[in-house]
Order: structure tokens, then C-alpha cells, then sequence
């Protein structure tokens, strides 16, 4: 869930991930880039409910297996909003 401020949001993504990595995230998404940091930060809050902000970043950074060896920030560059959600879901199942 969103709190009142999305820029707030963003800055927490920023801290957490990194600049860098959030910057060339947007810039490999062109016009869908709200669309894209909206995803990120669902992704955000389902993974801070079962790991610290290094974890969190960990995730993030990491190829992912099911997203092909590409990391959760370039498929969600690329539109793989739901591939993400799925990686994401399927990560926290495996530590509940």
C-alpha cells in the first residue's frame, strides 16, 4: 500500500537500491517509467515484509533465474511487470 507522498516512496526505493541503479532503470523505460517505478514500489512493499533493506536490495540487483538471468530492475525496464510480481511472490513463498 502506498502512503500519501509517491515521491516520499521513491526516495525510500532510491535509499534502499540505490540511484544508479533506480536512474538507469527509468532511463531504459522511455514513456512507461511511472508505470515501471509504480511496479518497483509494489515489489518494494511485498519484499519488506519478509527481508531487512539489504536483502530488499539484494533481490533487486540479482539475475534472477525466472526472469530469464535478468535482474528485477531490467525486466521491469523492459515491461515484465508481471514476471517480476511472480519472481517476487514465489521468493517470499519459499521463506514462509
Amino acid at each position: 500500500m502506498y502512503r500519501d507522498d509517491p515521491l516520499d516512496d521513491e526516495l525510500e526505493l532510491r535509499a534502499i537500491v540505490g540511484d544508479e541503479a533506480i536512474d538507469q532503470m527509468l532511463a531504459e523505460t522511455g514513456a512507461n517509467a511511472t508505470a515501471c517505478m509504480e511496479a518497483a514500489l509494489d515489489v518494494l512493499r511485498i519484499l519488506q515484509g519478509w527481508t531487512d533493506d539489504d536483502g530488499v536490495k539484494a533481490w533487486f540487483l540479482r539475475p534472477q533465474r525466472r526472469l530469464g538471468g535478468r535482474t528485477p530492475l531490467s525486466a521491469l525496464a523492459a515491461g515484465d511487470v508481471e514476471d517480476v510480481d511472480d519472481a517476487a511472490a514465489l521468493w517470499v513463498a519459499a521463506r514462509a
